[in-house]
């Protein structure tokens, strides 16, 4: 029994769509990855430029403070709280442009990944139609099935890897970048206070 010219057609077609959905994933990843790092980057940079700023003037301040004679400094606890705040914002904005880049690389990676997997079965599928110049036994054919269905499987692995990377760098990257859009709002109002009341 013959192979169906149609059929054949229909299966190879079914294949280049699959990996033309391959290839636009991945442009995609690329492409994205980029932007991403780049926005997130230039925030949480000027984020932590300006906690470090901010302490550093207040540590001015604070030697002003204690250059004028006969004055007392009120609420020194508010201004180490507003250090320690501000610190943390500090600390938390240098991580996150790495963390935002970890979850952007593996959420593209699971896709593509998917992508491979959705390939290798399509090809599994659709053996039975294809024409294949190397495999002339239906035991060749079954082999070379087995061999998709393998590949399918260890991508599949794989898929389930970058997923959990992905989800641990989601966590971090969205703790990280609340702690330092709360921590630097709080540090400079703390501050705010510590300087009006030190007036």
């Amino acid at each position: 029994m013959g192979i169906d010219p149609i059929s054949a057609r229909f299966a190879q077609q079914s294949i280049l769509d699959a990996q033309a959905r391959t290839k636009v994933a991945l442009q995609k990843y690329e492409d994205e990855s980029i932007r991403v790092r780049e926005s997130s980057d230039k925030f949480y940079g000027s984020l932590a430029l300006f906690s470090g700023g901010t302490i550093a003037l207040s540590i001015t301040y604070l030697g002003f403070l204690k250059s004028t004679p006969g004055r007392a400094i009120l609420y020194p606890g508010v201004l180490i709280a507003a250090w320690i705040f501000l610190l943390v914002c500090a600390v938390a904005s240098l991580f996150c442009p790495l963390l935002n880049a970890y979850y952007a690389h593996f959420a593209r990676l699971r896709i593509y990944v998917n992508s491979l997997v959705e390939q290798k079965e399509t090809l599994v599928e659709e053996m039975d139609r294809l024409y294949i110049t190397n495999v002339t036994t239906p035991e060749e054919k079954q082999e070379q099935k087995k061999r998709f269905t393998e590949e399918a499987e260890a991508r599949s692995k794989d898929r389930k890897w970058a997923k959990t990377r992905e989800s641990i760098s989601d966590v971090l990257w969205t703790a990280f970048g609340w702690t330092a859009r709360l921590a630097f709002p709080i540090g400079l109002g703390l501050l705010m206070f510590f300087a009006a009341k030190n007036m």
